[in-house]
């Protein structure tokens, strides 16, 4: 009888998490945050420069965005995940908001 091969799947890449925050203040406070995690990295800690500062943390371990997105407690024994978080800011107001339906 012939043995079917199985392939194997390269691993999945982690969430990339994009967090506005309400002001340039406030992201850096975040990215200060992910940054202190256990086992992070990030790729700029001071931020790109230009009109709006950007911020990526990768290894940032917090529990599944799944589990959270549908307001699941999340066990214990559930490890957490690597997750790659990249914070920024708005200036000014915003007046509106301008999402498709696929993000709420």
């Amino acid at each position: 009888a012939g043995q079917i091969k199985k392939e194997r799947q390269p691993p999945m890449a982690p969430p990339v998490v994009l967090n506005v925050a309400e002001k340039p203040s406030v992201a850096r406070a975040l990215a200060q945050v992910f940054s202190s995690s256990p086992g992070s990295r990030s790729r700029n800690a001071a931020g790109r420069a230009g009109p709006a500062q950007i911020f990526e943390c990768e290894n940032v371990c917090l529990p599944s965005l799944f589990q959270q997105g549908h307001g699941r407690p999340v066990p214990s024994n559930v490890p957490d995940e690597p997750h790659t978080m990249i914070t920024t800011s708005v200036r000014g107001h915003l007046a509106s908001q301008d999402f498709g339906p696929a993000y709420g």
